[in-house]
């Protein structure tokens, strides 16, 4: 079985103690980031935040962004997983689309500060934490890939087809971070229902045997 990436062993090596004091360093982190930016924030904000020194600090982490990736690895990770549990629950194609997008928004919600940095601070880390996260990541769009293709019959599975659905659907279940208030009026439950529904509206058309190409072809706006 594959190992831990080199960049993640040296986590491995603390105490019980050791590594509820990493958490509490990555949770204090996560907030100062999301409120200051990553690049504006400074070692010495981070151990204020969790109560430390900066030389205790020093103690876990060498650097900076060492916090972050350990940060966005851990969200990258737990998130995954819990996505596939949620998946291999379902029965269906259409349940397991789904049980995707209301996975992604509810993440989004419970983890509102990571899912931020993931978005906007992970271009941040150099090269080599980089690769690791969006490789990681890519998890997401390998598996909903897989889901756009189970909805689609074997003339509709055009590459550039099936790549340009599954980013666009990727982008409504994650953007709505920026605009959406899950705990406002509307549940995450009925945004899902929402996206749910128009992505679902080209599947609908195709199997009632409507033929797209008939439809009248969009001149576009003259300035």
């Amino acid at each position: 079985m594959r190992g831990l990436e080199p960049e993640l062993e040296k986590f491995q090596k603390f105490t019980v103690k050791g590594q509820k004091k990493i958490d509490e360093i990555c949770r204090a982190a996560a907030q100062v980031f999301y409120e200051k930016g990553y690049l504006s924030t400074s070692l010495a904000d981070v151990a204020n935040a969790v109560g430390l020194t900066k030389g205790a600090i020093f103690h876990y982490f060498a650097t900076k962004e060492e916090i972050l990736f350990l940060i966005l690895h851990r969200y990258t990770v737990n998130a995954l997983s819990e996505l596939t549990r949620k998946l291999n629950a379902c029965n269906s194609s259409h349940d397991r689309i789904f049980a995707y997008i209301h996975a992604v928004i509810l993440t989004n919600r419970e983890y509102r500060l990571e899912s931020s940095l993931a978005l906007n601070e992970v271009v941040h880390l150099s090269e080599r934490y980089l690769n690791i996260i969006k490789n990681k990541q890519r998890g997401f769009v390998k598996i909903l890939r897989s889901l756009v293709e189970d909805l689609l019959d074997e003339k509709e599975k055009k590459h550039e087809s099936v790549t340009f659905i599954t980013y666009s659907l990727l982008g409504m279940c994650t953007w709505p971070y920026r605009w959406f208030d899950p705990y406002g009026k509307s549940s995450p439950e009925d945004l899902t229902l929402i996206i749910y529904r128009m992505f679902l509206g080209e599947i609908k058309f195709r199997e009632a045997g409507i033929d797209l190409a008939t439809f009248p072809e969009i001149q576009p706006a003259s300035c």
